[in-house]
Order: structure tokens, then sequence, then C-alpha cells
């Protein structure tokens, strides 16, 4: 596999519009190569409560991000650990355009990689592509679906699975 370097991207929201909906937690894992080099994760603070549907999804509680920094103090955080690296995400649009509206356009040159249509060439087979069902196909087994962290990890397992064979 050539080493290629990327950050693998996932939100959790409070719903599925990036203006009217808000960040809760954003995780963002450097790679060069197969190799993890960095991480950056954190709840945020939205200022709205978290819909109980959105917990039920996510397990991300009001009470978890009370104390959490606001979407202003992490977006230059972000900005900064993403610099120019290409973003992976799976679903990337969802995920980018939440970043590209907290962020004032902040990531507008970055290439971004979308490990949905990756997941649909390389295992056609599958009833779906969903994260969770790829992970699977690939032997994550444990369940930690829905928080951001975790989904990085799926999302750059995937995208690695694909740099095998381009």
């Amino acid at each position: 596999m050539k080493e290629n370097k990327f950050v693998a991207i996932d939100v959790e929201t409070t719903g599925l519009s990036p203006f009217a909906n808000e960040l809760i937690e954003v995780s963002a894992i450097k790679y060069e190569g197969n190799r993890k080099i960095d991480t950056f994760s954190t709840l945020i603070k939205p200022k709205t409560k978290i819909p109980y549907h959105i917990t039920k999804i996510t397990g991300i509680t009001n009470d978890m991000v009370q104390n959490a920094p606001e979407v202003e103090d992490v977006m230059p955080k972000l900005l900064e650990f993403v610099g120019g690296a290409d973003i992976v995400a799976h679903n990337a649009d969802f995920d980018y355009k939440f970043i590209q509206n907290y962020s004032n356009y902040g990531f507008s040159k970055n290439k971004v990689i979308d490990t949905v249509p990756i997941g649909r060439k390389l295992y056609p087979e599958l009833p779906n592509h969903k994260l969770g069902t790829i992970a699977r196909r690939i032997g994550i087994t444990e369940d930690g679906f829905h928080r951001a962290e975790f989904d990085c990890e799926c999302c750059a397992k995937i995208y690695m699975e694909y740099l095998k064979v381009v």
C-alpha cells in the first residue's frame, strides 16, 4: 500500500441539517498509510438540547456535553489538525457539510473521499453499504457505531482496504 496521508473524520449531530442542527461530537484520526499517527476527538456543547432520539442513536446525553467546549472553540483546532490532508468519511457529504458550515467553509481546499462508493465497489454483494455492514464484512465485530472516533477508525479501515487494490 502506498504511503497515503489522510484524515478520517466523523461527526455526531442533533439532526440531519447542517444549518438547522448542531454538532455534538467530532473526531478526526490522522493516518500515514495504514499507521495511525494522531487523534483529535471531542464532544461539543450544543446551544439546544440533544433530542431523545439522537441520544438513543449515539448514546450522547445532555449531561455528557454540559461541560464540553462550544463549536466556536473546537473548529479552529479541527482546521489546524486536518490542515491540507485528504478527508475520508463514510457518507462524506453529510460530515463535510457540517464541518464546512461550522468552520465558515474552512475545509474548501481539502480533497474529500467518500467510503460509501468505495464500499459498493469493493463489496457489491452486500445488502447495503452502511458503515456497520461494511465494517463487519472486513472483520470489525465490536459494537461502537454512532460514536465519532469508532466510526472514524472503521471508515479508515475501509479506505485502507481500497488502497490495497488500487
